[in-house]
């Protein structure tokens, strides 16, 4: 009798427990439960943070730059510019080097606008050839910033904006310092790079200089020109060329420092060091260094750092529905021995 009515309280102990923990099972969750739980709300956070940084990363906006060349320091200042003004804008700069090589260059490009560039930075290797590729980006909606060498003005229509120094004061300040020089007239050869309509512009300013400027414009010859496609390496072979069939130059005239270095080592190498002056164009770090030497008298400044950045910016004004001045022109001035000092040799202008 006792043993039946210990199992009995027994047994309602055990239920009443039972009753009690179901009790709480129902008034608050386990605590693996909510860390549980917690983890899946965590795992979540974060696959949307992620999502949206690739979103970011794939949105991110892409610039493209196609310079004539990238071996030249003068195209080099003009894209680090560039590039520093696409980095504060969070975008992306997508460059290539066509090497001087027109077909090369609208290859290239068609390869950025396969890419999503919203914007390109064009500065032609063939001003005159170059309106397919332009065509080519405002069909694909890319803006197309042409800077430092213009495209022919009939091309204007498929341009967004032009930014460039004022290739035409570039010739005429060089003109002028040769009529203050040889005021008696001169025997000139000109280091040209014909497919470039800047350098175009730029050699016959020099010639307009030296007609308004000169008493006599006639005792001033062009006995010699060639093409030392903007680079060292062709100007010296050309520069020796002319040398050898003209030993009387009493000048030359280059479209670029890089053609002037190639000129005074060809001058170097004929024994005439010093006896035939050299004048260049872009007042690069390099020519303002030696200025006054070797028979290099004057280089027409130009401020690569200005177009680069000009023109990017108007790159970034264009895509956000900006409006920005069509044609912007970068003044000239000449860099002498005698006023180098004002416009710092160790950088660019």
């Amino acid at each position: 009798m006792r043993l039946k009515k210990f199992k009995t309280l027994a047994m309602g102990t055990i239920l009443a427990l039972a009753l009690a923990a179901c009790g709480q099972q129902e008034t608050a969750p386990e605590p693996a439960a909510e860390e549980e739980q917690q983890t899946v709300e965590a795992a979540a956070e974060g696959e949307e943070a992620e999502a949206e940084t690739e979103t970011t990363d794939t949105e991110k906006i892409m610039i493209g730059y196609s310079p004539m060349t990238l071996v030249n320091p003068y195209f080099s200042a003009v894209g680090s510019a560039i590039e520093e003004v696409v980095e504060a804008n969070g975008a992306e700069l997508v460059k290539f080097d066509p090497q001087m090589d027109a077909s090369v260059q609208a290859a290239q490009i068609d390869d950025m606008i396969s890419m999503g560039v919203k914007a390109v930075l064009f500065i032609p290797v063939d001003s005159a050839g170059s309106r397919n590729i332009m065509q080519a980006c405002k069909d694909a909606g890319v803006y197309v910033v042409n800077i430092d060498n213009v495209v022919s003005e009939e091309d204007y229509d498929v341009v967004d904006a032009i930014v460039a120094s004022d290739n035409y004061g570039l010739g005429y300040v060089s003109g002028e310092d040769v009529v203050e020089r040889f005021p008696d007239g001169a025997k000139i050869g000109i280091m040209h790079s014909p497919t470039s309509e800047s350098c175009i512009v730029t050699v016959n300013a020099f010639w307009d200089a030296i007609k308004e400027k000169a008493a006599d414009p006639d005792a001033y010859v062009n006995v010699a020109e060639a093409d030392g496609k903007g680079n060292m390496e062709q100007s010296f072979t050309q520069a020796t060329d002319m040398l050898q069939a003209h030993d009387d130059i009493d000048l030359f005239y280059c479209v670029n420092d890089q053609s002037a270095f190639g000129v005074i080592q060809a001058i170097k190498e004929a024994g005439k060091a010093g006896e035939v002056a050299v004048y260049g164009k872009d007042g690069s770090p390099d020519a303002k260094a030696v200025l006054g030497q070797d028979g290099f008298v004057q280089s027409s400044g130009q401020s690569p750092l200005s177009i680069g950045r000009i023109g990017a910016e108007n790159c970034f004004k264009l895509i956000n529905g900006e409006e920005v001045e069509f044609n912007t022109s970068i003044e000239a001035f000449s860099i002498t021995a005698e006023n180098v000092e004002e416009y710092g040799i160790d950088e660019w202008q």
